[in-house]
């Protein structure tokens, strides 16, 4: 199979079951994203195996595991107004048990292991336990089957990356970050901008909602999206890694595939519930 074909049918297969996974919602939602968020944490430790920096690749991943397992918890019982609070018990636990752990693997860089496995967590892990809190129905605060606006983030983000790549490709001549990402233009930006907020408008006119409020999740996310694939190109490049991981034939990794995404997510939640 070529490259061509590879990079479609794995992207074909990555997209439908993520957007199944949304539109069911509910514990699909949760199982798709917990799934997520421990491949991304996988990716991000293997990242630095070989720097000099040696993150707990172990218990890192499952640190994660169990935070988003207990938020998880603690969400379906907030929705049958029971009271729980284990994902704080166990945040507040996460240094202690990380130090515990550096104490016994002798590395060189003790503290620059335990910031970066808790950088990790807190990096790759938030946007995800987000996502399930996009989802509740604001209407039956006991039901999680709210499509929009967690679709509707996904959406754009790929409408903005592919119009910025085809944008980009045809017309691009001013570089947008040479240092970080020398292929990037802001006639690409633009042009994934432009789209964005079209692709926004359009999912606001086929549910009813304000066109307003997805025309600004169209800016944060193509903006935000942007600088979160930046960032996650700058991470590669200081460790001299290509991609993230290879579990996306063709596409590289998990983390390649969602930098825009889980960087715009914290910014569309804050809007969503304290601005719309």
């Amino acid at each position: 199979m070529n490259n061509f074909w590879q990079r479609l049918t794995t992207g074909a297969l990555f997209t439908g079951l993520l957007v199944c996974s949304i539109i069911l919602s509910g514990w699909y939602l949760h199982l798709m994203m917990g799934l997520l968020a421990f491949l991304s944490l996988q990716e991000f430790y293997k990242l630095f195996e070989k720097s000099a920096y040696k993150p707990d690749a172990i218990l890192g991943p499952i640190l994660g595991v169990l935070i988003y397992s207990f938020f998880i918890y603690d969400l379906q019982n907030y929705l049958r107004e029971e009271s729980t609070s284990w994902t704080i018990v166990l945040l507040l636990l996460s240094f202690p048990l990380i130090a515990i752990s550096e104490l016994y693997r002798k590395k060189k860089t003790p503290f620059q292991n335990m910031g970066i496995t808790i950088l990790g967590i807190f990096y790759l892990l938030t946007p995800f336990v987000l996502i399930n809190l996009l989802a509740i129905n604001p209407e039956e605060k006991n039901v999680i089957d709210q499509i929009w606006p967690v679709l509707a983030i996904f959406l754009i983000v790929w409408s903005n990356d592919t119009f910025a790549y085809l944008i980009g490709k045809q017309w691009g001549k001013r570089r947008l970050f040479e240092r970080i990402s020398p292929k990037k233009s802001w006639e690409g930006f633009w042009g994934g901008f432009l789209f964005a907020i079209i692709c926004g408008n359009i999912i606001a006119f086929f549910t009813n909602e304000a066109y307003v409020q997805y025309t600004v999740y169209a800016i944060i996310i193509s903006v935000m999206g942007t600088i979160g694939d930046l960032i996650e190109s700058m991470l590669k490049r200081s460790l001299n890694v290509k991609d993230s991981g290879k579990i996306l034939p063709g596409h590289g990794g998990i983390l390649d595939r969602l930098d825009a995404v889980l960087f715009a997510i914290p910014f569309i939640y804050i809007c969503h519930f304290y601005l719309f």
